[in-house]
Protein backbone atom coordinates (compact mmCIF):
# COMPACT_ATOMS: atom_id res chain seq x y z
CA UNK A 1 0.00 0.00 0.00
CA UNK A 2 1.17 3.73 -0.95
CA UNK A 3 2.96 4.81 2.22
CA UNK A 4 0.57 8.18 2.31
CA UNK A 5 -2.16 6.54 1.79
CA UNK A 6 -1.63 4.46 4.72
CA UNK A 7 -0.94 7.55 6.60
CA UNK A 8 -4.19 9.75 5.32
CA UNK A 9 -6.14 6.51 6.30
CA UNK A 10 -4.55 5.71 9.62
CA UNK A 11 -5.41 9.70 10.31
CA UNK A 12 -8.60 9.37 9.63
CA UNK A 13 -9.04 6.46 11.46
CA UNK A 14 -8.23 8.39 14.59
CA UNK A 15 -10.28 11.14 13.76
CA UNK A 16 -12.73 8.83 14.06
CA UNK A 17 -11.78 8.05 16.65
CA UNK A 18 -11.71 11.08 18.48
CA UNK A 19 -14.62 12.16 17.49
CA UNK A 20 -16.17 8.77 19.25
CA UNK A 21 -14.17 9.13 22.24
CA UNK A 22 -15.81 13.09 22.41
CA UNK A 23 -19.06 14.37 22.42
CA UNK A 24 -19.38 16.43 19.38
CA UNK A 25 -20.44 19.89 19.94
CA UNK A 26 -22.56 22.61 17.23
CA UNK A 27 -20.61 25.33 19.15
CA UNK A 28 -17.89 25.93 21.08
CA UNK A 29 -16.46 29.23 22.71
CA UNK A 30 -12.29 28.89 23.30
CA UNK A 31 -9.69 30.99 24.66
CA UNK A 32 -12.41 32.55 27.06
CA UNK A 33 -12.39 34.04 30.73
CA UNK A 34 -15.67 32.60 31.74
CA UNK A 35 -17.15 33.04 34.89
CA UNK A 36 -19.44 30.65 35.02
CA UNK A 37 -21.87 31.76 38.00
CA UNK A 38 -21.26 28.35 38.87
CA UNK A 39 -19.65 27.96 43.15
CA UNK A 40 -18.79 24.43 42.28
CA UNK A 41 -17.24 25.57 38.44
CA UNK A 42 -16.73 29.23 39.26
CA UNK A 43 -14.46 29.85 36.07
CA UNK A 44 -13.33 28.16 32.79
CA UNK A 45 -11.69 28.54 29.52
CA UNK A 46 -14.27 27.14 27.25
CA UNK A 47 -17.55 25.04 26.64
CA UNK A 48 -19.41 23.57 24.05
CA UNK A 49 -23.06 23.31 22.85
CA UNK A 50 -25.22 20.58 21.58
CA UNK A 51 -28.53 20.87 20.83
CA UNK A 52 -28.97 24.66 22.65
CA UNK A 53 -27.40 23.66 25.87
CA UNK A 54 -24.14 23.34 27.40
CA UNK A 55 -22.51 20.32 26.45
CA UNK A 56 -19.37 20.64 28.36
CA UNK A 57 -17.54 23.34 30.62
CA UNK A 58 -13.71 23.29 31.16
CA UNK A 59 -10.40 24.13 29.44
CA UNK A 60 -9.39 24.78 25.67
CA UNK A 61 -7.38 21.46 25.13
CA UNK A 62 -10.57 19.46 26.40
CA UNK A 63 -13.34 21.05 25.02
CA UNK A 64 -11.11 21.64 21.38
CA UNK A 65 -11.65 17.75 20.98
CA UNK A 66 -15.24 18.06 20.82
CA UNK A 67 -14.75 20.25 17.61
CA UNK A 68 -16.27 18.75 14.32
CA UNK A 69 -15.65 19.46 10.67
CA UNK A 70 -19.30 21.33 11.28
CA UNK A 71 -18.84 22.57 14.47
CA UNK A 72 -18.64 26.35 14.87
CA UNK A 73 -15.85 27.68 16.56
CA UNK A 74 -15.82 30.73 18.58
CA UNK A 75 -12.20 32.50 19.51
CA UNK A 76 -12.91 34.74 22.77
CA UNK A 77 -9.83 36.14 22.39
CA UNK A 78 -9.37 36.31 26.42
CA UNK A 79 -12.93 38.23 26.69
CA UNK A 80 -15.11 37.39 29.52
CA UNK A 81 -17.67 35.34 28.94
CA UNK A 82 -20.33 35.24 31.52
CA UNK A 83 -24.32 33.63 31.98
CA UNK A 84 -26.76 35.73 30.08
CA UNK A 85 -27.80 38.33 32.46
CA UNK A 86 -31.75 37.91 34.14
CA UNK A 87 -33.07 41.57 35.20
CA UNK A 88 -34.98 40.84 38.24
CA UNK A 89 -36.80 43.95 38.59
CA UNK A 90 -38.29 45.27 35.40
CA UNK A 91 -41.72 46.73 34.39
CA UNK A 92 -41.08 45.08 31.25
CA UNK A 93 -44.67 44.80 29.46
CA UNK A 94 -45.07 48.60 30.90
CA UNK A 95 -42.08 49.88 28.61
CA UNK A 96 -44.19 49.40 25.91
CA UNK A 97 -46.12 52.84 26.81
CA UNK A 98 -42.69 53.92 26.13
CA UNK A 99 -42.06 52.19 23.02
CA UNK A 100 -44.97 53.70 21.50
CA UNK A 101 -45.01 57.20 23.33
CA UNK A 102 -43.09 59.88 24.12
CA UNK A 103 -39.76 59.67 27.02
CA UNK A 104 -38.71 62.75 29.15
CA UNK A 105 -35.70 60.96 31.09
CA UNK A 106 -33.28 62.85 31.63
CA UNK A 107 -34.34 66.05 30.12
CA UNK A 108 -33.87 69.16 32.77
CA UNK A 109 -35.55 71.64 31.06
CA UNK A 110 -40.07 71.60 31.02
CA UNK A 111 -39.53 73.51 27.66
CA UNK A 112 -38.31 70.72 26.25
CA UNK A 113 -40.71 68.30 27.84
CA UNK A 114 -43.45 70.43 26.13
CA UNK A 115 -41.13 70.54 23.14
CA UNK A 116 -41.06 66.67 23.08
CA UNK A 117 -44.80 65.99 23.56
CA UNK A 118 -45.75 68.17 20.88
CA UNK A 119 -43.71 66.73 18.03
CA UNK A 120 -44.26 63.40 19.14
CA UNK A 121 -48.30 64.53 18.81
CA UNK A 122 -48.13 65.40 15.57
CA UNK A 123 -46.41 61.76 14.60
CA UNK A 124 -48.66 59.50 16.47
CA UNK A 125 -52.13 58.86 14.61
CA UNK A 126 -55.48 60.79 15.45
CA UNK A 127 -57.13 59.07 18.15
CA UNK A 128 -54.26 57.29 19.62
CA UNK A 129 -53.37 57.63 23.06
CA UNK A 130 -50.33 59.53 24.27
CA UNK A 131 -48.22 57.56 26.65
CA UNK A 132 -45.15 57.33 28.48
CA UNK A 133 -42.96 59.79 30.37
CA UNK A 134 -40.24 59.17 32.96
CA UNK A 135 -40.11 62.95 33.49
CA UNK A 136 -38.34 63.69 36.76
CA UNK A 137 -39.49 66.84 38.28
CA UNK A 138 -35.95 66.69 40.61
CA UNK A 139 -33.95 68.33 37.51
CA UNK A 140 -35.86 70.78 37.29
CA UNK A 141 -34.41 73.88 38.45
CA UNK A 142 -37.61 75.40 38.52
CA UNK A 143 -39.49 72.55 40.56
CA UNK A 144 -43.08 73.49 40.85
CA UNK A 145 -45.42 70.46 39.61
CA UNK A 146 -47.00 70.03 36.40
CA UNK A 147 -50.43 70.44 35.69
CA UNK A 148 -52.53 69.60 32.75
CA UNK A 149 -53.23 73.23 31.78
CA UNK A 150 -49.55 72.94 30.23
CA UNK A 151 -50.35 69.73 29.00
CA UNK A 152 -53.69 71.60 27.38
CA UNK A 153 -51.64 74.09 25.66
CA UNK A 154 -49.69 71.60 23.61
CA UNK A 155 -51.70 69.10 23.41
CA UNK A 156 -56.01 69.64 23.88
CA UNK A 157 -57.16 67.04 21.26
CA UNK A 158 -55.42 63.99 21.92
CA UNK A 159 -55.32 62.21 25.39
CA UNK A 160 -52.41 62.13 27.10
CA UNK A 161 -50.79 60.05 30.56
CA UNK A 162 -47.54 60.32 30.88
CA UNK A 163 -45.84 58.78 34.53
CA UNK A 164 -43.30 60.66 35.98
CA UNK A 165 -39.76 58.58 36.77
CA UNK A 166 -41.11 56.49 39.87
CA UNK A 167 -44.44 55.63 38.09
CA UNK A 168 -46.00 56.56 41.28
CA UNK A 169 -47.65 59.64 39.92
CA UNK A 170 -49.36 60.35 36.60
CA UNK A 171 -49.31 63.49 34.84
CA UNK A 172 -52.81 63.50 32.31
CA UNK A 173 -53.99 66.44 30.33
CA UNK A 174 -58.52 67.66 30.44
CA UNK A 175 -58.77 65.41 27.54
CA UNK A 176 -57.90 62.08 29.18
CA UNK A 177 -59.54 62.80 32.48
CA UNK A 178 -63.02 63.69 30.38
CA UNK A 179 -62.36 60.01 28.66
CA UNK A 180 -61.34 58.21 31.89
CA UNK A 181 -64.80 60.22 33.99
CA UNK A 182 -62.55 61.96 36.51
CA UNK A 183 -63.86 64.88 37.45
CA UNK A 184 -63.57 67.43 40.93
CA UNK A 185 -66.07 64.84 42.87
CA UNK A 186 -64.04 61.81 42.03
CA UNK A 187 -62.77 60.01 45.42
CA UNK A 188 -59.21 59.00 45.47
CA UNK A 189 -58.59 55.68 46.51
CA UNK A 190 -57.22 54.44 50.08
CA UNK A 191 -53.59 55.16 49.50
CA UNK A 192 -53.42 57.49 46.46
CA UNK A 193 -54.18 61.29 45.57
CA UNK A 194 -55.96 63.40 43.65
CA UNK A 195 -53.92 66.41 43.66
CA UNK A 196 -56.16 69.95 43.13
CA UNK A 197 -55.74 73.55 43.20
CA UNK A 198 -55.64 75.17 46.12
CA UNK A 199 -58.31 77.70 45.11
CA UNK A 200 -60.91 76.55 42.70
CA UNK A 201 -60.16 72.28 43.88
CA UNK A 202 -60.22 71.66 40.53
CA UNK A 203 -57.53 68.02 39.73
CA UNK A 204 -54.29 69.96 38.50
CA UNK A 205 -53.67 66.27 36.90
CA UNK A 206 -51.57 64.83 38.75
CA UNK A 207 -52.38 61.71 40.69
CA UNK A 208 -50.20 59.85 42.87
CA UNK A 209 -49.98 56.44 44.28
CA UNK A 210 -52.81 54.10 44.22
CA UNK A 211 -54.91 57.36 42.36
CA UNK A 212 -52.75 56.68 39.51
CA UNK A 213 -52.87 53.06 39.18
CA UNK A 214 -56.29 52.41 40.12
CA UNK A 215 -58.14 55.64 38.39
CA UNK A 216 -55.91 55.78 35.51
CA UNK A 217 -54.07 52.64 34.48
CA UNK A 218 -56.60 50.38 35.48
CA UNK A 219 -59.33 52.18 34.23
CA UNK A 220 -61.33 50.26 31.75
CA UNK A 221 -61.30 53.01 28.89
CA UNK A 222 -57.51 53.08 29.32
CA UNK A 223 -56.85 49.12 29.26
CA UNK A 224 -59.13 49.15 26.25
CA UNK A 225 -57.01 52.19 24.25
CA UNK A 226 -54.33 51.88 25.44
CA UNK A 227 -52.98 47.79 26.22
CA UNK A 228 -56.11 46.00 24.25
CA UNK A 229 -55.80 48.68 21.72
CA UNK A 230 -51.96 47.91 20.87
CA UNK A 231 -51.00 45.57 18.52
CA UNK A 232 -48.44 43.96 21.51
CA UNK A 233 -45.88 41.74 19.06
CA UNK A 234 -43.88 44.52 16.95
CA UNK A 235 -43.43 45.75 20.19
CA UNK A 236 -42.26 43.45 22.33
CA UNK A 237 -39.97 42.35 19.49
CA UNK A 238 -38.09 45.77 20.02
CA UNK A 239 -38.37 45.51 23.68
CA UNK A 240 -36.73 42.10 23.42
CA UNK A 241 -34.02 42.74 20.46
CA UNK A 242 -32.99 46.62 22.81
CA UNK A 243 -32.55 44.17 26.21
CA UNK A 244 -30.80 41.41 24.13
CA UNK A 245 -27.99 44.04 23.05
CA UNK A 246 -27.29 44.64 26.78
CA UNK A 247 -27.01 41.16 27.37
CA UNK A 248 -30.20 40.69 28.96
CA UNK A 249 -32.13 37.13 28.88
CA UNK A 250 -34.67 37.10 31.04
CA UNK A 251 -36.67 39.30 32.73
CA UNK A 252 -38.77 39.68 36.05
CA UNK A 253 -41.82 41.88 34.87
CA UNK A 254 -42.64 43.28 37.46
CA UNK A 255 -45.86 45.48 37.10
CA UNK A 256 -48.34 45.26 34.34
CA UNK A 257 -52.33 45.30 35.39
CA UNK A 258 -53.55 43.21 32.29
CA UNK A 259 -51.58 39.63 31.55
CA UNK A 260 -53.50 39.75 27.37
CA UNK A 261 -49.75 40.97 26.19
CA UNK A 262 -47.51 37.82 26.41
CA UNK A 263 -50.00 35.57 24.50
CA UNK A 264 -49.01 37.72 21.62
CA UNK A 265 -45.78 35.31 21.97
CA UNK A 266 -47.56 32.21 21.44
CA UNK A 267 -48.01 33.51 17.71
CA UNK A 268 -44.38 32.82 16.99
CA UNK A 269 -43.10 29.64 15.12
CA UNK A 270 -39.71 30.64 16.76
CA UNK A 271 -39.76 31.89 20.37
CA UNK A 272 -38.61 35.42 21.32
CA UNK A 273 -35.23 35.12 22.44
CA UNK A 274 -36.13 36.19 26.35
CA UNK A 275 -37.32 34.48 29.12
CA UNK A 276 -39.91 36.13 31.42
CA UNK A 277 -40.85 35.21 34.77
CA UNK A 278 -44.04 37.94 34.98
CA UNK A 279 -46.15 39.19 38.12
CA UNK A 280 -49.36 40.19 38.47
CA UNK A 281 -50.03 43.83 39.64
CA UNK A 282 -53.11 42.46 41.17
CA UNK A 283 -56.19 44.99 42.17
CA UNK A 284 -56.28 45.10 46.11
CA UNK A 285 -59.81 46.67 46.29
CA UNK A 286 -62.49 44.84 48.49
CA UNK A 287 -64.52 43.11 45.47
CA UNK A 288 -61.21 42.30 43.47
CA UNK A 289 -59.55 40.49 46.83
CA UNK A 290 -62.33 37.74 47.45
CA UNK A 291 -61.13 34.03 47.45
CA UNK A 292 -63.05 33.56 44.44
CA UNK A 293 -60.71 36.20 42.49
CA UNK A 294 -57.53 34.49 44.04
CA UNK A 295 -58.59 31.39 42.47
CA UNK A 296 -59.52 32.97 39.31
CA UNK A 297 -55.88 34.47 38.94
CA UNK A 298 -54.69 30.51 39.56
CA UNK A 299 -57.29 29.49 37.19
CA UNK A 300 -55.98 32.31 34.99
CA UNK A 301 -51.97 31.46 35.83
CA UNK A 302 -52.65 27.84 34.71
CA UNK A 303 -54.37 28.34 31.47
CA UNK A 304 -51.49 30.70 30.31
CA UNK A 305 -48.53 28.64 31.51
CA UNK A 306 -49.95 25.20 30.16
CA UNK A 307 -50.12 26.85 26.88
CA UNK A 308 -46.92 27.80 27.02
CA UNK A 309 -45.51 24.61 27.94
CA UNK A 310 -47.45 22.64 24.91
CA UNK A 311 -45.31 25.22 23.08
CA UNK A 312 -42.05 25.20 24.63
CA UNK A 313 -42.22 21.74 23.59
CA UNK A 314 -42.26 22.95 19.67
CA UNK A 315 -39.89 25.25 20.31
CA UNK A 316 -37.53 23.43 22.07
CA UNK A 317 -35.34 26.25 24.01
CA UNK A 318 -36.43 26.25 27.73
CA UNK A 319 -38.66 28.12 29.81
CA UNK A 320 -40.01 31.49 27.65
CA UNK A 321 -43.02 32.74 29.80
CA UNK A 322 -44.56 31.54 32.92
CA UNK A 323 -47.35 34.11 34.91
CA UNK A 324 -45.56 33.38 38.40
CA UNK A 325 -46.24 35.68 41.10
CA UNK A 326 -48.81 38.39 42.46
CA UNK A 327 -47.24 41.97 42.71
CA UNK A 328 -48.75 44.21 45.62
CA UNK A 329 -47.16 47.77 46.85
CA UNK A 330 -46.79 48.60 50.98
CA UNK A 331 -45.85 52.39 50.43
CA UNK A 332 -44.22 54.82 47.95
CA UNK A 333 -40.94 56.38 47.75
CA UNK A 334 -38.38 58.09 49.55
CA UNK A 335 -38.27 61.11 47.16
CA UNK A 336 -41.73 62.36 47.85
CA UNK A 337 -42.02 61.63 51.14
CA UNK A 338 -44.40 58.36 50.48
CA UNK A 339 -42.00 55.46 51.40
CA UNK A 340 -43.13 54.88 54.86
CA UNK A 341 -40.50 55.30 58.13
CA UNK A 342 -40.62 53.94 61.40
CA UNK A 343 -39.32 57.54 62.15
CA UNK A 344 -39.17 60.75 61.02
CA UNK A 345 -37.87 61.96 57.55
CA UNK A 346 -34.20 63.21 58.24
CA UNK A 347 -35.69 66.37 56.48
CA UNK A 348 -39.14 66.52 57.64
CA UNK A 349 -39.50 66.31 61.22
CA UNK A 350 -42.24 64.88 62.54
CA UNK A 351 -43.57 62.77 59.30
CA UNK A 352 -42.91 59.44 58.74
CA UNK A 353 -45.22 58.49 55.81
CA UNK A 354 -47.80 55.99 55.96
CA UNK A 355 -48.15 52.89 54.31
CA UNK A 356 -50.48 52.34 51.32
CA UNK A 357 -52.16 49.40 53.24
CA UNK A 358 -52.99 48.13 56.56
CA UNK A 359 -51.00 45.17 58.42
CA UNK A 360 -54.53 42.98 58.23
CA UNK A 361 -54.96 44.00 54.62
CA UNK A 362 -51.69 42.58 53.90
CA UNK A 363 -51.53 39.76 55.89
CA UNK A 364 -55.08 38.83 53.87
CA UNK A 365 -53.26 39.56 50.65
CA UNK A 366 -50.41 37.25 51.12
CA UNK A 367 -52.08 34.37 52.84
CA UNK A 368 -54.35 34.26 50.32
CA UNK A 369 -52.14 34.43 47.30
CA UNK A 370 -49.80 31.57 48.91
CA UNK A 371 -52.85 29.34 49.41
CA UNK A 372 -53.77 29.34 46.01
CA UNK A 373 -49.40 29.12 44.86
CA UNK A 374 -48.59 32.09 43.94
CA UNK A 375 -45.20 33.71 45.78
CA UNK A 376 -45.56 37.65 46.32
CA UNK A 377 -43.90 40.24 45.46
CA UNK A 378 -44.43 43.55 47.70
CA UNK A 379 -42.83 46.91 47.48
CA UNK A 380 -41.41 48.38 50.26
CA UNK A 381 -39.23 50.88 50.05
CA UNK A 382 -39.25 52.09 53.96
CA UNK A 383 -38.07 50.40 57.13
CA UNK A 384 -42.05 50.45 58.26
CA UNK A 385 -42.82 49.18 55.50
CA UNK A 386 -40.12 46.48 54.84
CA UNK A 387 -41.15 45.34 58.38
CA UNK A 388 -44.87 44.99 57.66
CA UNK A 389 -43.96 43.19 54.53
CA UNK A 390 -42.11 40.75 56.76
CA UNK A 391 -45.08 40.19 58.97
CA UNK A 392 -47.18 39.42 56.47
CA UNK A 393 -45.44 36.68 55.22
CA UNK A 394 -44.62 35.45 58.57
CA UNK A 395 -48.68 35.21 59.25
CA UNK A 396 -49.02 33.33 55.84
CA UNK A 397 -49.21 29.69 56.65
CA UNK A 398 -47.65 28.53 53.26
CA UNK A 399 -45.74 31.02 53.24
CA UNK A 400 -42.41 28.45 53.60
CA UNK A 401 -43.18 26.67 50.54
CA UNK A 402 -42.40 30.10 47.98
CA UNK A 403 -40.37 32.33 47.34
CA UNK A 404 -42.05 35.34 48.66
CA UNK A 405 -40.08 38.78 47.53
CA UNK A 406 -39.83 42.10 49.03
CA UNK A 407 -38.72 44.90 46.26
CA UNK A 408 -36.60 48.17 46.86
CA UNK A 409 -35.72 47.88 50.29
CA UNK A 410 -34.26 51.11 50.80
CA UNK A 411 -33.63 51.06 54.21
CA UNK A 412 -34.57 48.97 56.66
CA UNK A 413 -34.65 48.22 60.58
CA UNK A 414 -31.86 46.59 62.29
CA UNK A 415 -34.07 43.66 63.58
CA UNK A 416 -35.49 43.17 60.08
CA UNK A 417 -32.18 42.10 58.58
CA UNK A 418 -32.10 38.13 59.94
CA UNK A 419 -35.60 37.93 59.48
CA UNK A 420 -34.86 37.34 55.57
CA UNK A 421 -33.53 34.38 55.43
CA UNK A 422 -35.28 33.11 58.70
CA UNK A 423 -38.22 33.57 56.94
CA UNK A 424 -37.08 32.71 53.28
CA UNK A 425 -37.86 35.78 51.88
CA UNK A 426 -35.71 37.17 48.63
CA UNK A 427 -34.31 40.35 49.02
CA UNK A 428 -34.68 41.72 45.31
CA UNK A 429 -32.78 45.03 45.37
CA UNK A 430 -31.34 47.83 42.36
CA UNK A 431 -28.02 48.67 42.80
CA UNK A 432 -27.83 52.16 40.94
CA UNK A 433 -31.41 53.32 42.72
CA UNK A 434 -28.61 53.49 45.90
CA UNK A 435 -25.60 55.45 43.52
CA UNK A 436 -27.50 57.95 41.29
CA UNK A 437 -30.01 59.19 44.02
CA UNK A 438 -29.16 62.39 45.65
CA UNK A 439 -31.51 62.11 48.61
CA UNK A 440 -30.85 59.47 50.95
CA UNK A 441 -28.41 61.17 53.38
CA UNK A 442 -31.16 64.05 53.78
CA UNK A 443 -34.22 61.72 53.89
CA UNK A 444 -32.85 59.19 56.28
CA UNK A 445 -30.17 61.22 58.17
CA UNK A 446 -26.69 59.51 59.10
CA UNK A 447 -27.43 56.64 61.65
CA UNK A 448 -30.00 54.97 59.33
CA UNK A 449 -27.21 54.77 56.34
CA UNK A 450 -25.59 51.86 57.47
CA UNK A 451 -29.22 50.28 56.87
CA UNK A 452 -29.86 51.40 53.69
CA UNK A 453 -29.26 49.49 50.06
CA UNK A 454 -27.63 46.62 52.29
CA UNK A 455 -26.82 44.14 50.43
CA UNK A 456 -23.68 42.78 51.73
CA UNK A 457 -25.32 42.48 55.12
CA UNK A 458 -28.27 40.88 53.90
CA UNK A 459 -26.36 38.41 51.84
CA UNK A 460 -23.99 37.85 54.50
CA UNK A 461 -27.03 37.04 56.72
CA UNK A 462 -27.94 34.09 54.68
CA UNK A 463 -30.52 35.68 52.50
CA UNK A 464 -31.12 34.98 48.84
CA UNK A 465 -30.45 38.11 46.76
CA UNK A 466 -31.33 39.17 43.34
CA UNK A 467 -30.48 42.52 41.39
CA UNK A 468 -32.36 44.44 38.70
CA UNK A 469 -32.83 47.80 37.05
CA UNK A 470 -36.05 48.88 37.83
CA UNK A 471 -36.47 50.12 34.28
CA UNK A 472 -37.84 52.11 33.17
CA UNK A 473 -37.92 54.02 36.30
CA UNK A 474 -34.06 53.78 36.33
CA UNK A 475 -31.40 52.67 33.44
CA UNK A 476 -31.80 49.37 32.27
CA UNK A 477 -28.03 48.68 31.45
CA UNK A 478 -26.88 45.88 33.86
CA UNK A 479 -23.52 46.78 33.05
CA UNK A 480 -24.70 50.41 35.41
CA UNK A 481 -26.46 47.98 37.86
CA UNK A 482 -23.36 45.75 38.66
CA UNK A 483 -21.03 48.68 38.62
CA UNK A 484 -22.86 50.06 41.26
CA UNK A 485 -23.46 46.92 43.31
CA UNK A 486 -19.40 46.50 43.06
CA UNK A 487 -17.93 50.03 43.59
CA UNK A 488 -20.95 52.02 45.36
CA UNK A 489 -19.24 54.98 43.96
CA UNK A 490 -21.31 58.25 42.37
CA UNK A 491 -19.16 61.68 41.63
CA UNK A 492 -15.65 59.88 42.98
CA UNK A 493 -17.50 59.25 46.35
CA UNK A 494 -18.09 55.79 47.88
CA UNK A 495 -21.29 55.05 49.59
CA UNK A 496 -20.87 52.87 52.46
CA UNK A 497 -18.83 50.22 50.71
CA UNK A 498 -19.07 47.67 53.68
CA UNK A 499 -22.20 46.91 51.98
CA UNK A 500 -20.75 46.87 48.91
CA UNK A 501 -20.91 43.43 46.48
CA UNK A 502 -17.75 41.64 44.68
CA UNK A 503 -17.57 40.64 41.33
CA UNK A 504 -18.95 37.36 41.64
CA UNK A 505 -21.68 38.26 44.13
CA UNK A 506 -23.14 40.68 42.20
CA UNK A 507 -23.28 38.56 38.83
CA UNK A 508 -25.04 35.04 40.81
CA UNK A 509 -27.63 37.81 41.61
CA UNK A 510 -28.24 38.78 38.02
CA UNK A 511 -27.96 35.25 36.68
CA UNK A 512 -28.64 32.23 38.68
CA UNK A 513 -30.24 33.44 42.09
CA UNK A 514 -33.44 34.85 39.85
CA UNK A 515 -33.36 32.03 37.94
CA UNK A 516 -33.85 29.81 41.27
CA UNK A 517 -36.67 31.88 42.60
CA UNK A 518 -38.42 31.62 39.34
CA UNK A 519 -38.14 27.97 39.44
CA UNK A 520 -35.33 27.51 36.70
CA UNK A 521 -32.67 27.25 38.39
CA UNK A 522 -31.78 23.52 36.95
CA UNK A 523 -32.35 24.97 33.24
CA UNK A 524 -30.86 28.56 33.43
CA UNK A 525 -28.60 30.70 35.29
CA UNK A 526 -24.95 29.37 35.15
CA UNK A 527 -22.77 28.06 32.89
CA UNK A 528 -22.92 24.59 33.25
CA UNK A 529 -23.38 21.25 32.05
CA UNK A 530 -26.83 20.57 30.93
CA UNK A 531 -28.49 23.89 31.20
CA UNK A 532 -30.02 26.51 28.26
CA UNK A 533 -26.85 28.24 26.65
CA UNK A 534 -27.67 31.99 26.84
CA UNK A 535 -24.43 33.25 27.47
CA UNK A 536 -22.99 36.76 26.70
CA UNK A 537 -19.07 37.85 25.53
CA UNK A 538 -18.12 41.37 27.04
CA UNK A 539 -16.12 43.60 25.01
CA UNK A 540 -12.74 42.88 27.01
CA UNK A 541 -11.53 40.56 29.48
CA UNK A 542 -12.36 41.31 33.31
CA UNK A 543 -9.22 41.55 35.54
CA UNK A 544 -8.73 42.66 38.86
CA UNK A 545 -8.32 45.41 40.24
CA UNK A 546 -11.83 45.49 38.29
CA UNK A 547 -12.13 48.44 35.99
CA UNK A 548 -13.77 51.99 37.40
CA UNK A 549 -15.37 52.29 33.81
CA UNK A 550 -17.03 48.87 34.01
CA UNK A 551 -20.34 50.90 33.83
CA UNK A 552 -19.72 51.65 30.22
CA UNK A 553 -18.51 48.25 29.06
CA UNK A 554 -20.25 47.18 25.98
CA UNK A 555 -21.96 43.60 25.13
CA UNK A 556 -19.88 42.08 22.22
CA UNK A 557 -22.37 39.20 21.31
CA UNK A 558 -25.26 38.09 23.38
CA UNK A 559 -26.93 34.03 22.67
CA UNK A 560 -29.99 32.53 23.92
CA UNK A 561 -30.59 28.89 23.47
CA UNK A 562 -26.90 28.52 21.79
CA UNK A 563 -28.23 31.06 19.11
CA UNK A 564 -26.48 34.03 18.72
CA UNK A 565 -29.27 36.92 18.75
CA UNK A 566 -26.80 39.83 18.90
CA UNK A 567 -23.82 40.83 17.59
CA UNK A 568 -21.73 44.39 17.83
CA UNK A 569 -21.25 44.16 14.45
CA UNK A 570 -24.94 43.44 13.87
CA UNK A 571 -25.84 47.42 15.48
CA UNK A 572 -27.35 49.84 13.47
CA UNK A 573 -28.20 52.95 15.78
Amino acid sequence: MNSKLWIGLSLGIMSLASYAQHPQADVIVIHADVRTSNPAKPKAQAFAIKAGKFLAVGDNQFIQQMATPQTQIINAQGHTVIPGLTDAHTHFGSGMEIAQGVDLYGIDDRAEWLKRIAERDRQLPKGQWMTGGRWDISLLSEQSMPTRQQLDAVVPDRPVVLLDIDYHTAWLNTKAMQLLGIDRNTVAPEGGEIVKDQYTGEPTGLFKETAATQLVRKNPVYLKAVVAGTDALPVLKKLVAHFNRLGVTSVHDMWRSDWSVYPAMLQQSQPLPMRVWFGYMADTSAEKTTTAQFAEYAAQRDRLNEQFKQKEQQWLQGPQFRFGYLKYFVDGTLLNYTAALNGHYADRHDFNGEPVSSQTKLNDLVSKANAVGFPVAMHAIGDKSVDMALNAIESSPRHHKFANRIEHIEVMSETAMPRFAQLGVVASMQPDHAISGNYQESRLGEARMPYSYAWQSLLSSGAALVLGSDWPTAPENPMLQLSDAIFREHNGKTRYSDNALSLDEALYAYTQAPANIAGWGNETGSISVGKWADFVILQGTLKPPLPKNLKDWQVAETWFAGRQVYAVSNRTE
